[in-house]
Formats: C-alpha cells, structure tokens, sequence
C-alpha cells in the first residue's frame, strides 16, 4: 500500500515537473517571438511581485495570475496590470474610470500607498486583470526560469526517469537470472 502511495506521489510529481517546463519553454518561445508582449497560455499570464505597494493582498515574491480583459468590461476595484513605459509593469488597483478619447482611462492606486499614480492608464497601456494569487509563488517562476532552475527542470525528469528505467530492468533481469537457475536445479538428473 505504502508503495503504491509513494508511486503515485512519484508520478504526479513528474507530471507536474513536465508540466511547468513545457509551460516555461512555451513561455520562453513566445516571449522570444514578440519580446515587447507578456507571455500568455489560453490567454492567462503570470508575473511576480517584486513591491509592496498592494500590501496585504500582495506581498513580493507572490506569483500574479491574469487575464486578457477588454478594457470595457473593468470595473472599479478591479485590479489590473498596465505598462509604464516599455519595460516595466504595475499591478495596482482602479479607484476611478473616466474616458479619453472615447476609450475608457483609469485612475489607479496601490493599496498600501497614499496617493493615486500619477496620470491616467490609457486603454493601450492595459495589459491584464488579476485572477488568482499564489503567495511566494514568484520565488519558484524566478527560480524555475533561472538557468540553474530549467536544467534542475530538464535533468531531474529525465534522471528519475532513467532510474526508473535502469531499475526495472535490473529486477528483471534478476528475475530472468533465477528463473533460469531454479529450472537448471528441476533438470539435474
């Protein structure tokens, strides 16, 4: 029974193992071919928090899951990922919505700040809408795309894989061995 549950254990944890380095490798490859867009899988992002600006609902190091959303359909209180400039993203929640240009602009605010960001978020500039938080999640995306992580990720599969492997044809062949020897002994005359 206890084998059964650590194999079981096993092979979910390589599963998930395979899992995330298919998804860091897609990840990868998108953010190669368009490097100015966040990668996205179904159309869900993650990103990691690195300040404390949205204390308590997020702490750094939390690991952000979002959503492509229409500008339209966000909503005060919502919380939402925009650009500020080329490179960096701020994830900070939507105290008002006015309209520029005919689009829709939003006044944002990070809940452990004070004052509301300076200017408005252009429809442009939105990125995504929270969904989920996994705290301290980020520390293992950073960790899993660092170049030590994806080879932990690529080797520690296949040498669980491999033992797996040379273990079972270790058992058979010593199967193989006393099957052979116990017939040798019936056929002693």
């Amino acid at each position: 029974m206890i084998k059964k549950i650590i194999r079981w254990l096993g092979n979910f944890m390589l599963v998930v193992l395979l899992a995330v380095t298919v998804l860091s490798f897609y990840g990868m490859i998108q953010h190669r071919r368009n490097p100015g867009k966040l990668p996205s899988v179904l159309g869900f992002k993650t990103m990691s928090v690195l300040s404390g600006s949205m204390r308590p609902m997020l702490e750094p190091g939390d690991l952000i899951i979002s959503k492509d959303v229409n500008p339209e359909e966000v909503k005060v209180g919502d919380v939402i990922t925009y650009k500020v400039g080329t490179n960096t993203l701020v994830t900070h929640r939507v105290i008002e919505i006015t309209r520029e240009d005919g689009k829709p602009a939003f006044q944002t605010r990070g809940d452990a700040n004070n004052t509301e960001d300076g200017g408005l978020v252009l429809s442009e500039q939105l990125v995504s809408s929270f969904v989920l938080n996994i705290p301290k999640g980020g520390y293992i995306v950073n960790f899993i795309r660092s170049p030590i992580g994806l080879i932990l990720l690529i080797l520690l599969p296949i040498f669980f894989l491999l033992g797996g492997e040379i273990k079972n044809m270790l058992s058979r062949t010593d199967e193989e061995e006393k099957k052979k020897s116990s017939h040798k002994d019936n056929v002693k005359i």
